[in-house]
Parts: C-alpha cells; structure tokens; sequence
C-alpha cells in the first residue's frame, strides 16, 4: 500500500514538474507520514545520514578540481591536441571531439561538465567544417558519456559510498569500458562522417603535433597522478580529490589564468553542482529506504527467479530494466533509487561487485542523451542551436553502439576487472 502510495505520488510530482530530487523526497515523506508508522524525527535523520560518508567529500573535490583544471586553460589544449593528431583523417574533427573528451573524462569526471566545456568550442567548428548541425550535436553528446565512466568518475564514487564496493576498483575497472566506447565511438563518426561527405582537412605540421601534445602533457598527468596514488596506497580515493584540486590550482596559477575571482567563481560553481548532487542523493536515500522497508527487494528477486535462476538471464533483464528507468530518470537519481532493489540481486547471484558496478553505470548513463530527459542532449542540442527532437537519428547509432559494449562486457567481465585484479592488493 504505502509503496503504491509513494510511487503515485512521485509521478504526479513529475508530471506537475517538480524537479526528480523533490519528487522523490517528498513522495517518500508524505507516503510515510500517511500511514503513521514511522516517526517524523527519523526522516531528517535518513536524509542526513546518507549524506555523512567520508568518502562522499570526494565529490565536491572533484568537481572543483574539474572546474579548476577548466579555468586553467586545459580544455583548449587538449582540443588542440586532439585536433592536431586526428583533424587531417575522414572525420578528424568529430574523431578529435571524442578523443578530447576521453582525455576530459580523466579530468573532470563530470558529463555535464565536459558537454558545457568541450561543445562550445567542437560544436560550432564541426558545423564550419561542414558536419551537419545534429551530427554535430550528437556526437559531442554521446562522448560526454565517458566522463562517469573512465576514472576519476563521481557517479562511481557515489555508488562505491553507498554499496561499500571499493572506490578505486570502480575506478579501475571503468578504464577498459571507458577506452573501449571512446575507440568505438571514433571508427562510427569516421563511418557517418564519410555517409555525410565531410571534407577532409589538410595534416598538421608535424612540429604543431609535437607542440600541442607537449602542451597538453601536464594536463595528461593530472589523471596518473589520481589513480597511481590510488593504486600505489599513497592517498584513498577522497584524498585523491584534495590532491587533484591541488594540481588544477597549481595548473592554472603557474600560466596565470587564476585570480581570486575566478577562483571564487570556480568555488561557487562547485559548491553548486555538489548541492544539486546531494539533494539528489538525499531525496533519492528516503524513496529507497521506502522500497527498502517494504520488502520490495526480495518480492522483486522472487519474481526474477520465477522467470529464469541462471545468473547472466537475469543480467539481461536488470539491463533492460535499468535502460528503462534512465531513459526516464537521470542517471545519479536513477542509480540511488534503483541499488534497494539491484543491491541484494547482486549479492544473492554472486555477481563480482566492480564488474556489476560497471555494468549498472554504463546501462543508466545511456538515458542521459535517450528521449524524453536526456539532460546531455539537451544541453547539446542548446549549444548547437538545434531542436533536442532534430538530433534523435543522429543519437540512436551512439546509443546503439553503447548498448553494445554494455552487452560485451556483461558477456566478458576480464574487460572490467582484469585492471582491479591485477594492481588492486
């Protein structure tokens, strides 16, 4: 009853506009509230008590590390970089959008972050290089994706705090897929770029290849800084962030692109996107303790049970799901209202708990550019000067080629773990 209650609640909410992290919260509240059992004193305290992990600080550090190495001027020479090395091949500029965003996604670990950063600029120079406005669009879309998946990824910190997998298995095991959707992505805008007869660009000089990529060096390091201290039990996870802010403030002040302004504005923007993310993460912790409460778990493992007991079926069947819930849901709300229910699955089947991170991150970041709430879509759509709906052919090859790899890596769990197994103790 009291799930009935909550869920009808939630998606009148929705459809009156409420923003998903209210809808939840309140749902969850005012459902609990009617039926009477539960005290109204614990309700703060499930929201806060979510929120009091140590290893959530990584978010905000990460964040602001992103908007720190942003202002220093790191975006630019990456994109020169990948321009310089890539610009000259069928689709070089497409191509040297995707690498670019892969080498952001080691920066920033947020999408919307690299979507805001890259596409003003990838945007509008594949439309003068003549790819079509949604194609244009699209792709800058779909790479965005990398970012909550190759490490440091802050969707993957927000599951590790919750599920108590580790951190920096999450982050290890993300480089495979990561790297495997980027390459991907370049052999398909090669192939749809020839389809559209985008001219081809003339080589860089090799001393402009040389020059570019030697400037973009220090911002390639920031990434190996992060994870080989991860890996080498230098620092955790969250004291990684502390030393990646460190970097981008270090970064941007020996070129001099940071004033106490812009480091204020680089604070504020952070301070930002953190409280939207803790929202979402508190308001999302009262809806699942709600489904939690009521067993819905276990009445949800015993119907996948009635239908198959072999492990990899019922994989098939959390994807679908999970590909459903984000083409509805946006990813991190996606994810905290959905681990109740996947978290005792995963424990009962005995899938490996980095493997099936993974494997969940990749399936709800693919509703971040699906209709009828991709945000990256629609963010990219704004910057291109396109309609969301215009785009929608030109997405769902991306789409299709990121439910593959979901699907291969379901099929071949080494491509996850093979890194957390080899250098993790």
């Amino acid at each position: 009853m009291i799930v009935t209650l909550m869920l009808v609640l939630f998606f009148l909410m929705l459809v009156l506009g409420v923003p998903v992290a209210f809808a939840m919260g309140l749902s969850a509240i005012l459902a609990l509230l009617v039926q009477g059992e539960v005290p109204g004193i614990l309700l703060p305290q499930r929201f806060f008590s979510t929120l009091d992990n140590f290893s959530l600080l990584a978010v905000p550090l990460f964040v602001l590390a992103g908007e720190l190495m942003n202002a220093g001027g790191v975006t630019e020479r990456l994109v020169a970089m990948s321009r310089a090395l890539m610009g000259h091949l069928r689709g070089g500029i497409a191509q040297a959008n995707v690498l670019t965003n892969m080498f952001m996604a080691a920066i920033s670990g947020s999408a919307l972050a690299d979507l805001s950063a890259i596409g003003s600029m990838m945007i509008p120079a594949m439309r003068r290089d003549g790819y079509p406005p949604q194609l244009a669009v699209a792709v800058t879309a779909c790479a965005s994706m990398m970012a909550p998946i190759i490490p440091p990824s802050i969707i993957a910190v927000v599951y590790g705090s919750i599920t108590g997998t580790s951190i920096g298995g999450l982050f290890l095991g993300g480089v495979g897929p990561g790297v495997l959707a980027g390459v991907g992505m370049i052999i398909l805008v090669w192939y749809l770029s020839k389809r559209a007869g985008v001219p081809r660009r003339d080589r860089a000089p090799v001393r402009e290849m040389a020059s570019a990529t030697f400037l973009a060096l220090p911002a390639m390091l920031m990434p190996l800084i992060i994870v080989g201290g991860i890996i080498g039990g230098i620092f955790t996870p969250t004291e990684a962030g502390a030393v990646a802010v460190f970097y981008g403030l270090l970064f941007g002040l020996v070129l001099r692109r940071h004033s106490a302004a812009s480091v204020y504005r680089n604070l504020s923007a952070a301070t930002q996107v953190t409280a939207a993310a803790l929202i979402n993460l508190g308001g999302a912790a009262l809806f699942a303790w709600v489904l939690a409460r009521a067993g819905v778990a276990g009445a949800v493992l015993d119907g996948l049970f009635s239908i198959s007991t072999d492990p990899t079926a019922i994989l098939m069947i959390l994807i679908v799901f999970l590909l459903l819930l984000g083409i509805f849901i946006e990813p991190m709300p996606a994810l905290i209202l959905s681990l109740p229910v996947l978290q005792p699955i995963a424990v009962q089947m005995g899938y490996d708990p980095v493997h099936f991170g993974i494997v969940v991150l990749m399936t709800l970041i693919v509703g971040a550019v699906s209709p009828p709430v991709g945000i990256l879509g629609m963010v990219a759509a704004k910057i291109g000067g396109v309609t969301y709906a215009s785009t929608f052919s030109s997405l769902y090859p991306f789409v299709a080629l990121w439910i593959a790899v979901i699907l291969l890596i379901s099929f071949v769990p080494g491509l996850v773990t093979f890194l957390p197994n080899s250098l993790l103790p």
